[in-house]
């Protein structure tokens, strides 16, 4: 570290960043649903950098979006990169995530580190739940989303010939930059006001 930075001084420019490149991903994603590889590539830099340079306090779940924030080091924003990535891989591989929405979660995830990307992923999953079924009830899609399901769960039984495919069968998509731009607020809400993590490790 060659300057110091007080921690309460550091998370508030950190997640000032953070929030900031979010939801410039968010406008990319709803004006021309993809995030740009720049754009992830930016904001993964910037979690590394602002974990380098912080103030480094080992305390069990320090981090951007603690009660007690300190910068993760190297290791810690590579590793929350790496988690980040793998939670949202299995979403990507059953065709229900773009890839764009994968690598952001890994570049959220070096600013955060491994713990807290666990638990940024399962409030913007839960995020993303909610707003999928909003969606579908506003726009009247309940019927088609429902057989899509099933379709999709179908094929899995042995002998089915049921197919789905949810590139092109989708009855409507969502960008989900919205529900990680969600989830991102709900979970710092969740936290600042007074919260434990769903998960600590």
């Amino acid at each position: 570290m060659w300057f110091k930075l007080a921690p309460d001084i550091w998370q508030t420019l950190g997640l000032g960043a953070l929030v900031l490149l979010v939801f410039t991903a968010l406008v990319f994603d709803l004006r021309e649903r993809r995030i740009p590889n720049t754009l992830v590539l930016l904001t993964l830099g910037a979690g590394l950098f602002i974990n380098l340079v912080g103030p480094q306090i080992w305390l069990r779940g320090s981090g951007l979006l603690s009660a007690y924030p300190g910068a993760l080091g190297a290791k810690g924003a590579l590793l929350g990169a790496l988690t980040g990535l793998a939670i949202f891989l299995a979403f990507y591989l059953l065709r229900a995530m773009g890839a764009g929405d994968v690598k952001l979660m890994a570049a959220i995830g070096s600013f955060v580190g491994p713990a807290t990307a666990v638990n940024l992923a399962l409030f913007i999953l839960v995020t993303g739940g909610v707003l999928a079924l909003v969606r579908m009830v506003w726009l009247g899609k309940t019927q088609l989303v429902l057989f899509n399901v099933a379709t999709a769960l179908g094929q899995y039984i042995p002998g089915s010939v049921a197919r789905f495919d949810a590139a092109t069968q989708s009855a409507d998509r969502m960008p989900y930059g919205v529900a990680m731009a969600g989830g991102l607020l709900a979970y710092g809400a969740w936290i600042f006001s007074g919260h434990a993590p769903l998960v600590n490790f």
